[in-house]
């Protein structure tokens, strides 16, 4: 199966729609994922606001897992010393020394140096942890 490229307009509206079933609070699980049912809600939705661009449910959950990854990795780097956002920027900001030493124990998110995350807020939103 080829990979799904996925445009901005198309990402967009995703997370519009996946923020307002947060915002409904129904959809959303505690702690466990997200209740049965979701990606059928979004397809349609994505059906409706998009018909031509033939969006399925396995794409939706590959983007949201895709977003879940960056977001967890992003969000776990905030929490570690040394490390802040800039909001004007949407990207980390830390030095290069705390860099090079988290870089050494995580070679995996070396491409996050320099990256914006335009949608961290969102995801934020979305995938953090809130008190209940």
């Amino acid at each position: 199966m080829a990979r799904r490229v996925w445009t901005e307009v198309e990402e967009q509206m995703l997370l519009t729609n996946v923020t307002n079933l947060v915002d409904e609070g129904i959809w959303e699980g505690n702690g466990n994922g997200w209740h049965p049912g979701y990606l059928a809600v979004l397809q349609n939705q994505m059906q409706a606001s998009l018909p031509e661009a033939g969006i399925e449910q396995h794409h939706i959950a590959t983007k949201m897992k895709a977003w879940k990854r960056e977001y967890s990795c992003v969000a776990n780097m905030l929490h570690c010393f040394g490390f802040g956002w800039n909001a004007n920027e949407n990207r980390l900001v830390v030095e290069d020394e705390v860099w090079s030493d988290y870089v050494r124990d995580h070679p995996s998110v070396r491409r996050y140096r320099d990256k914006q995350f335009p949608n961290f807020v969102e995801w934020d939103h979305i995938f953090g942890r809130r008190e209940n």
